[in-house]
Parts: structure tokens; C-alpha cells; sequence
């Protein structure tokens, strides 16, 4: 391979391929017509095989780096495409030129993206029919970002960047039967600008009706996937349980099959749509910030069991007053591995043992991969 090399403005060293001299036997042509363009699939020129067993790697060597060894390795989940049911879209309009789609790689082009191999099939096909309604309000030099998410049988759109909407566009748009919801960001804050139904998600007993742009994970297989492997871990917990970064309830409300549960969550539109769903469950919502102000260890001692889904950048302060409990059951769901090994490794010199870990890789042909951990302590 011939490739040109450059070191961006931070000093890392980039590299442009120019040139394939020979193919690498794990080489495979890529499904999606857009792979050269889209910079979103980085892997899908890999065979299936090397793949997976990169994903497995990835998730070992960020372990390796921490000490942390878990007494049993699950059989990982690997979860197929198009099925991805939330997706950002990009609009601009240059040299008179309207274009939506997604970022090429490591620019500010963006290319028309009419198909997606990762996105639900459903989610394109209203992408492509809204793309023509939008062509108003796309302006040169400003671009638009439309988010997309289905949220049960209806899509919500949340726009970024301009300062409003043509009430025109917005007619357009609520009359479109999937459409439930369009909203858009403000320095204030979320604005909805059109309603026609509300939109609501199923967590086990409690149906949450979600705030405009509310935090679900990407694929509802993959929310399936972790919900499963949580339940698994605490089938023999006799509660009181805590979900902390608890969210909208994708773990609360399952986790009421075992007792009472105490869910922790700073989102203040989270905390009050969990509360409206579970004000006649065993359900307790409390808004706090758990990097700012994390449960000391008397308080997880009142806990059977833990149930903690941190943001990409983990739960060090959190996990540091866990390590000191005396909490029975610890589960971590994560979406990085490399803070989820630096808090595992907290945990377990605090006297846990990482009793299962599980892989589970709902981000097809991407670097990113999520774990289950279990963690036990006698008492």
C-alpha cells in the first residue's frame, strides 16, 4: 500500500491511502456503494471473521492494559445491520446546491447518503421523502443537522442550527404519518414546534413517554440484548435495587420484576418523565449528578444490587465509593471499554471480583462495542 502522510494541527499522524498494492487476504469487497464517501462504516472492507475477532481484541487488550481478568467470558453478541433507529443527517446548500446526507471522513463535505446498510430501512425511506420539503431552509455557509429517532411505531426529528423553521415546512412535515414529533435546539433549549402524538417507549412494567430528543440506545435489539443480560445477572437479587444513570428507564423498568428500585439520573426531562411513569410502581426517581455528587458507600449499602450505565467517559468518582461498599452485586453496562477496565480495576482492588464480562456489538463496522461486567463481593 502507498499512502501519503501528514501530521494534523494537534501532532497526530494522519495517512491518505493512494494506492492498494496487494490485497490482505482478510479483505472483503464493502456492501454499502457509499463506503468510500460515508464517514460513518470503517470496517466494512474486513471479512466477518477478522472482524469479530477485532471487536473480541479491543475489548481485551483495554482490559490487558488495567490487570483486569474476568473469571468467565460470555459468548459475545453480534448484532446484524439495518436496524440502527436513531441517525443524524446533514443539509447544506453550496454553489447552489442542496446536499443531505452524512460527513465525508475527516471533512466538511458532505455526501448524499440515499441508502444506509446500518439504518432501518423505514428511517431512510422518510429521510429521503422529507429531503425535498427541506430544501428551504438550507442556506450557504450555514448547514443543518436533522436528527432522526424512531421511538415505537413513530419517528421524532430534532433540528440544529438555524434559528428557526418555515411554519410552511413545519405543516408539511406534521402531516407526514410517521412523523409524532418535530422539534428544535435553541440556546434555550429544545423547542417542540409540532406534536401530533406522544411519543412513548416500553421498559419492562413502565411505559415512559420521552422527552424531545431522549437518550435510547441505538438499536432495539441491542437495548433487548442489554436489558437480558442485566436481568440475567440479578436474577437472584431480592432487592432493594439502584439504577444509576438510570436515564429514561431502560433498566428501571425491567428491574421492578425483582422489588423496589431507586433510579438516579441529572437529566431533568429524564427524571421527570421516569417519575410520571412509575408514580404508581415501586419506582423511586431522584435527580442527582453522579459525577458531582456520587452515592457514598452508606447509602450503596442499603442496596441488594447495582445497576450502573455511565456515560462514554465512565464512572471514576462512582465507582471509587462502590470499591468501598459492601453492595453484594455490582452490574456495569458500558459503551467504552477502556474507562470501564479503569473502573473495573478500581472495583476489584477494593475487594470485587469480576465474576462475568459479556461483549455486545450493537455499532456495526464501527470501533465502538459495548460491555456487560458482573461484579460480586461476600460480605
Amino acid at each position: 500500500m502507498e499512502a501519503e502522510l501528514w501530521r494534523d494541527k494537534q501532532g497526530v499522524l494522519r495517512g491518505e491511502v493512494k494506492e492498494i498494492l496487494s490485497f490482505s487476504p482478510y479483505r472483503t469487497p464493502p456492501p454499502c456503494p457509499h463506503y468510500e464517501v460515508c464517514g460513518n462504516c470503517t470496517l466494512q472492507h474486513v471479512s466477518l471473521d477478522f472482524y469479530q475477532s477485532w471487536k473480541k481484541h479491543l475489548v481485551k487488550a483495554a482490559l490487558d492494559k488495567w490487570g483486569v481478568r474476568p473469571q468467565q467470558w460470555l459468548p459475545p453478541l453480534f448484532l446484524k445491520g439495518r436496524n440502527r433507529r436513531r441517525a443524524t443527517f446533514s443539509l447544506s446548500l453550496k454553489k447552489g446546491k442542496r446536499v443531505m446526507g452524512y460527513y465525508q471522513r475527516r471533512s466538511k463535505l458532505i455526501s448524499p447518503i440515499p441508502s444506509c446498510e446500518i439504518a432501518l430501512p423505514e428511517l431512510m425511506e422518510l429521510k429521503n421523502s422529507v429531503e425535498p420539503i427541506l430544501s428551504s431552509i438550507a442556506k450557504a455557509g450555514r448547514d443543518v443537522d436533522v436528527f432522526f429517532q424512531k421511538i415505537g411505531d413513530f419517528f421524532e426529528m430534532v433540528f440544529s442550527g438555524p434559528d428557526s423553521l418555515p411554519k410552511t415546512v413545519v405543516q408539511e412535515l406534521s402531516e407526514m404519518a410517521l412523523i409524532g414529533r418535530i422539534s428544535l435546539k435553541t440556546e434555550r433549549g429544545i423547542q417542540v414546534l409540532s406534536q401530533t402524538r406522544k411519543l412513548a417507549a416500553t421498559f419492562g412494567e413502565l411505559r415512559v413517554h420521552l422527552p424531545p430528543a431522549s437518550f435510547l440506545q441505538p438499536t432495539l435489539e441491542g437495548e433487548k440484548a442489554l436489558v437480558e443480560a442485566v436481568l440475567n445477572a440479578c436474577q437472584h437479587s431480592k432487592g432493594p435495587l439502584a439504577d444509576l444513570f438510570c436515564g429514561a428507564g431502560t433498566f428501571s423498568g425491567p428491574l421492578l420484576s425483582f422489588g423496589k428500585v431507586s433510579a438516579f439520573e441529572s437529566n431533568p426531562h429524564a427524571v421527570r418523565a421516569l417519575r410520571e411513569a412509575g408514580k404508581n410502581k415501586p419506582l423511586e426517581v431522584l435527580q442527582r449528578d453522579l459525577f458531582l455528587n456520587p452515592l457514598p458507600r452508606k447509602e450503596l449499602n442499603l442496596f441488594d444490587t447495582v445497576v450502573f450505565d455511565p456515560p462514554r467517559a465512565g464512572s471514576l468518582e462512582q465507582c471509587k465509593e462502590m470499591a468501598r461498599s459492601h453492595c453484594p452485586l455490582l452490574v456495569a453496562v458500558s459503551c467504552n471499554p477502556a474507562t470501564f477496565a479503569r473502573d473495573a480495576s478500581i472495583l476489584i482492588r477494593g475487594g470485587y471480583k469480576l465474576k462475568t464480562l459479556q461483549l455486545v456489538d450493537q455499532f456495526l463496522w464501527s470501533h465502538h462495542v459495548e460491555v456487560v461486567g458482573v461484579f460480586t463481593k461476600k460480605p
